[in-house]
Parts: structure tokens; C-alpha cells; sequence
């Protein structure tokens, strides 16, 4: 008997292991309307599943996703969510980005019939019918794309069996048949897992996920906890230096005063080890830790006139009503003790970027009943696009009513 207890209390832990994981998802929820969220908030259904991060066009505000699950890409157009492009994909996607002040959309991802995941494909793609126009095969994964200005092409990749990131820049010129030709004009190495890249002034910034164990230069070990943000001459790719910030640095983005690193928040408690939502870069080797509580942020969005930033949060919640541990209490009567789990959420957070540097305004809960994976916010800067988790849908939040519910 005691050994049967013992397996039982062995089950549990792991169970309770596998429930606080940062993979443990979203909080249980009941299914919002099929039309309407919460006041004034709409939903619209989605032509696809597993959608990827939204991407708004620069010239017309079209909404571009990718779709993991079905292996499609999609337009939608802003104002009433109709289909515009559906095409289906030829490559597994991880990136997709526009040129910022030009013309161009880059898809970035894995072959199809790649296994173990040594090589990359960047595709140039139609913006009217996405149509793929050209093709380029990369060594490595690649795990983000990224162009400021027309003709010159960053991509970040990571080489999964060595263990090596490297960041390419690339150019892109037409001959005289209007055929375009794709080529790398210099790289760099880059850590070992570069995953998000912006450009601020000249100079390159490009996170990588690898956690670092140390904080400080003297060798001390954390928590808490963090990871490196390097910066390149944008022309060179020499290195400049690197920034430390929280740990999961996955989006980062360029604001008048700098730029904002996304990180994953805090599973260490508080006081000293806290680490950050935000790491906020005001230049090379320079960084800020801005905290949102325990929270961190998923993805995250600036406004159009760059006064603001809105961020999807994932945060410590409640142990879920189905977990072993009620099921080991009802078995045995035992007091085994609460356990939180991290969760995502639908909580909203506002970055002030108007002053010297990036300050935390204010958190807005539970904006619907599900959670949040992925944000944008439309070219007019009036409404803030959110993917739903549960039921996959694209939510619209009018940015007036998130301005006016948050305590300014």
C-alpha cells in the first residue's frame, strides 16, 4: 500500500511539474459571443488555424497572418475582416515583415521536408495576390526577417545542431528583365538563438533567447535571470556591444527614445529577483528594466505616432480546477498545498513612450474571456488587433476605450 501511495505522490508532483511550465496554457474560459466581446470590443472569425503574428501593410492597413496548423498565408481588410489573400504555403514559417519605409513583403521559415531544421528559406512575396516572386535558401533556421529601407534585408538564424546564431544582411536589386536578384552582402555571428531584430539609428539590435545565468560581469549567478541583446553597425555588422535584459527577449521595437525589448516576466518571486516585462535599450550596452508586477509580456505594439505601446501579458494564476492535486486531495485527504500555474492572459498593458524613456502606465484585466497570443495595432493608430486564443479569433479593441479605461 505504501508503495501504490508512493506512486500516486509521484504522479502528482510531475503532474504539478508539467502545470507551472511556461507552456502550461491558458486559463479555463467560457466561450465568448460569436460576434461581440466585452463593450465595445469586436471579434471576427479566422480563415485558418494556428494563426502566426499579425502584420500590418504599410501603404493600406491590410492585416497579414500566416497559419501554422492550416498552411495558409491571408489579407484581411482592416475595416470588416474580409478575406482579400488566401494562399497556401510552400515553406513551415516563422517570420513574416514588411519594409518599414519602402515597398517589400518577406516570409521567412524551415523546408517543408526539412527534418532537422539546418536550413532556411526567405521568399519575397506579391503584396497584391501573395504570390511567391523569388526564393533564397539560407543556412540555418530562420527565425526572424527585417527590412527599414528598400533593398537591404536582414534575417536572423539559428543552427539548431550547432548551436550557432548568425545574422545576415542582405541586398536585393533587379537586372534588366526585372528578375530580382537576392544576395548576401555581409554576416555576422550572433549569439546562439537570434530571434528578433529592429533598427534604431544606425545600428542593428538583435535579441537572443539563449538565458543567461549571470548578471553580472564578475561572474555573480542569478536570479535573477536575463539575456543579451546585441548591436551591430547596420552597414558592417561589426559588433558595437551588447545589452542585458529579462529573460525571453521574442520582440523588440524601435521608439523615438529607443528600443523596447519584450521579456517574459518573473518566475522567481520578488524584491531582487524580479525580472522585468520590458528591458528598454537607450543605446548600445544600455538597458532599463521596466516591470509589470510578476507579469511578462507575450507580444507587444506600437502606436503609429509612437507615444505608446500595448502589450499582451502572461502572469501567474490560479491552480487549475482539474489539477492532481485536487484529484490527490479527494484520493487521499491529504493536504497537499496550492501550486500557481502561469498562465496567459487578456490583460492589456499601456507603455508610455512620449517621455524620456519608456514608463509602465497601466494595466487593463481581462479584456475577454480567453487569452491573447499575438497584438497589432491598425495603420490610423484607432484600433488594436489581438489574436484570441479560445475560440481562435482576431479581436478589435478600439484604442479610445483602452486610453479612457486606463488611470493616466
Amino acid at each position: 500500500m505504501r508503495s501504490i501511495q508512493g506512486l500516486v505522490i509521484t504522479a502528482v508532483i510531475f503532474m504539478v511539474l508539467c502545470i507551472n511550465s511556461g507552456y502550461a496554457a491558458a486559463q479555463d474560459a467560457d466561450m465568448p459571443d460569436e460576434e461581440t466581446g466585452a463593450g465595445d470590443i469586436l471579434s471576427w472569425e479566422l480563415p485558418g488555424t494556428g494563426a502566426g503574428p499579425l502584420v500590418i501593410e504599410p501603404l493600406n492597413g491590410k492585416i497579414w497572418t500566416f497559419f501554422h496548423q492550416s498552411g495558409n498565408l491571408v489579407a484581411l481588410d482592416p475595416d470588416d475582416g474580409t478575406v482579400l489573400i488566401d494562399v497556401p504555403l510552400t515553406i513551415r514559417p516563422t517570420a513574416l515583415a514588411f519594409c518599414r519605409f519602402g515597398t517589400g513583403l518577406y516570409l521567412v521559415g524551415e523546408p517543408l521536408d526539412d527534418q532537422i531544421i539546418d536550413r532556411g528559406i526567405l521568399q519575397i512575396i506579391d503584396q497584391s495576390n501573395g504570390q511567391v516572386l523569388k526564393e533564397f535558401e539560407l543556412d540555418g533556421a530562420c527565425n526572424a526577417v527585417y527590412s527599414k529601407y528598400s533593398g537591404t534585408i536582414y534575417i536572423a538564424s539559428g543552427m539548431q545542431y550547432a548551436y550557432e546564431g548568425i545574422i545576415y544582411k542582405l541586398s536585393m536589386n533587379f537586372d534588366e528583365s526585372g528578375e530580382i536578384i537576392l544576395e548576401i552582402e555581409s554576416q555576422a555571428s550572433c549569439g546562439k538563438i537570434p530571434w528578433a531584430i529592429a533598427e534604431r539609428d544606425g545600428t542593428l539590435y538583435v535579441t537572443d533567447l539563449e538565458l543567461q545565468w549571470s548578471a553580472q560581469a564578475d561572474g555573480t549567478m542569478g536570479p535573477p535571470y536575463g539575456a543579451w541583446v546585441w548591436a551591430y553597425d547596420a552597414d558592417t555588422l561589426e559588433l558595437l556591444d551588447k545589452s542585458w535584459v529579462g529573460i525571453n527577449p521574442s520582440r523588440l521595437a524601435e521608439s523615438d527614445t529607443g528600443i523596447l525589448v519584450a521579456c517574459s516576466g518573473s518566475k522567481q518571486g520578488e524584491g531582487n529577483l524580479m525580472e522585468p516585462a520590458f528591458s528598454f535599450i537607450t543605446g548600445p550596452g544600455e538597458s532599463e528594466p521596466i516591470f509589470i508586477g510578476t507579469a511578462g509580456v507575450g507580444d507587444f505594439a506600437t502606436s503609429p505616432t509612437g507615444s505608446f505601446a500595448f502589450a499582451i501579458l502572461s502572469d501567474w494564476g490560479p491552480p487549475a480546477t482539474w489539477s492532481f492535486v485536487n484529484t490527490y486531495r479527494s484520493m487521499t485527504g491529504g493536504n497537499f498545498p496550492d501550486t500557481m500555474r502561469w498562465v496567459f492572459t487578456s490583460d492589456l498593458a499601456i507603455i508610455d513612450l512620449a517621455g524620456e524613456g519608456a514608463v509602465f502606465t497601466s494595466r487593463i484585466e481581462n479584456l475577454t474571456d480567453s487569452y491573447f497570443r499575438d497584438v497589432a495595432i491598425s495603420l490610423d493608430g484607432v484600433n488594436i488587433y489581438a489574436l484570441q486564443g479560445e475560440p481562435e479569433e482576431l479581436i478589435i479593441i478600439p484604442v479610445e476605450m483602452v486610453l479612457d479605461e486606463a488611470p493616466m
